[in-house]
């Protein structure tokens, strides 16, 4: 995914001094702000207020960060300000949350974040890496598309990636499409 030379200069992320890696259990507490004020970001057409204040649940950020699959972005002092967190759906590997706080936007950080999500699925064997994401804004479907995501019809998707936007349907949350990216 990373596609610069060697005497290409550091992405924006790094010459500031933030740093990717695998989140510490003093992280977890923190990535409810970072997911919230992401959260802030989005049309209300698209996200209910009732699902703006919803994080992914401690005990799972936990079980992920014991399975080496949540991974931060580090401000330059040490701070978490985003992160992403991998599982699997339908035998791929899934992304389940990447967020950036709006503060730190723009550096490629959520760039950085999906690479080492890749990296992980790959290492692991996946043959891809899917997501479910808001079709039209900018920084979502196009986003990962220029990543080399591919958008998915309805009837491409595996049992338990359809019922995942089913699910996000019901919770009110509107404009969803899967995505999966090959890894082969």
């Amino acid at each position: 995914m990373d596609h610069r030379h060697a005497s290409d200069p550091p992405p924006p992320w790094k010459a500031a001094g933030y740093r990717i890696q695998l989140a510490r259990e003093a992280d977890l507490p923190r990535l409810a702000e970072v997911e919230r004020a992401a959260a802030r970001q989005f049309p209300g057409r698209l996200i209910p207020p009732a699902q703006r204040a919803g994080v992914v649940p401690l005990a799972v950020l936990r079980e992920a960060r014991d399975e080496e699959r949540l991974w931060v972005a580090l401000s330059p002092a040490g701070l978490p300000v985003g992160f992403a967190v991998a599982g699997t759906c339908d035998g791929d590997a899934f992304l389940i949350e990447l967020d950036v706080h709006p503060a730190h936007q723009c550096l490629g950080l959520g760039r950085a974040l999906v690479a080492r999500v890749v990296q992980w699925a790959r290492t692991a064997g996946y043959a891809a890496l899917a997501l479910t994401t808001f079709a039209s804004l900018p920084w979502n479907a196009p986003f990962y598309a220029r990543l080399g995501f591919q958008a998915l019809v309805p009837g491409a998707c595996g049992p338990a990636l359809a019922e995942r936007l089913a699910a996000e349907a019901r919770l009110g949350l509107r404009e969803r499409v899967a995505m999966r990216l090959s890894l082969r």
